[in-house]
């Protein structure tokens, strides 16, 4: 067959189709159209898994959603259950959350996320559901008592934290890691002689044996800024940030949200602002 005659064979099979595709169409949405649906029903969640002891995992699993453990997990997993939707859940590096949010890769970021002022131009927040401060960690013999201690010396923070811009404007040198683990660990082999983390973060760790119990003492940063963490969504999607916000409400109200946080700080859950909004005051 020439040429000629297979793209005249091709065109009249590509019309044949069109008409075919043209007399069916309105079955095929209908067919298409559960499937939609099913797929809304999958909350998308970023989350960095490495900031104990709101999320993480062990390294030998597979990273399957049942294998993520954490406050901000269980916080997450009742607020999909509340929207009636299952979670997938995606561990990025920290960095890696606000653009794999901007560019709708994820719908939310269960990701311990301080929220600023700052990151609200580009994203928006769901309500609070913790409020930290920052603090040192120090070998138990250590000498620091605060955090001027520690001008002109290294200090181990995770990379784009609060932790991170405190200690540079405060005169220390940091060393940036990519998670608050690998941070504490450099303080603890003697790499550094001090970690900055968020309050909890260095709480737990001091609490575990094998590795901080003993070892290293908690000392918080008093003039450190009051911190609220609350999950992250894309500015666009404010029905998403509605739902959510309802969800954290009605937890709150029923009680499930102070038995998550007793479960993980052994601590009654403070009251926080009920929006984002009114949190940042904006």
């Amino acid at each position: 067959m020439s040429l000629k005659k297979k793209v005249l064979v091709a065109v009249t099979m590509a019309m044949s189709l069109l008409v075919i595709a043209g007399c069916g169409g309105k079955k095929e949405e209908k067919k298409a159209a559960p499937a939609k649906a099913a797929e809304s029903k999958v909350l998308r969640i970023a989350t960095n898994a490495t900031y104990v002891p709101f999320e993480f995992k062990d390294k030998s699993t597979k990273g399957n959603d049942a294998d993520y453990e954490g406050m901000e997990i269980d916080m997450i997993k009742e607020v999909a259950k509340r929207l009636g939707m299952t979670t997938k859940m995606e561990n990025i590096p920290f960095n890696g959350i606000i653009p794999a949010i901007l560019s709708k890769q994820v719908d939310i970021a269960a990701t311990g996320m301080t929220m600023t002022k700052e990151r609200s131009k580009k994203v928006c927040f769901a309500a609070p559901f913790y409020e930290s401060k920052l603090a040192i960690v120090v070998p138990k013999d250590s000498p620091v008592k605060s955090a001027a201690d520690l001008k002109g010396k290294n200090v181990a923070v995770m990379v784009g934290t609060t932790g991170a811009k405190y200690g540079e404007s405060h005169g220390m040198t940091v060393k940036q890691f990519d998670n608050s683990s690998e941070a504490l660990l450099e303080m603890q082999v003697g790499n550094a002689p001090a970690a900055i983390v968020d309050k909890p973060v260095g709480e737990y760790y001091s609490s575990l044996e094998g590795k901080g119990k003993g070892k290293v003492k908690v000392i918080t940063i008093a003039d450190s800024k009051s911190e609220l963490l609350g999950f992250v969504m894309n500015k666009d999607n404010k029905d998403l940030q509605t739902k959510v916000n309802k969800a954290i409400a009605d937890m709150k109200k029923d009680g499930t949200y102070g038995k998550i946080y007793k479960k993980w700080f052994n601590a009654d859950a403070p009251k926080l602002p009920e929006s984002a909004e009114k949190a940042l005051g904006l």
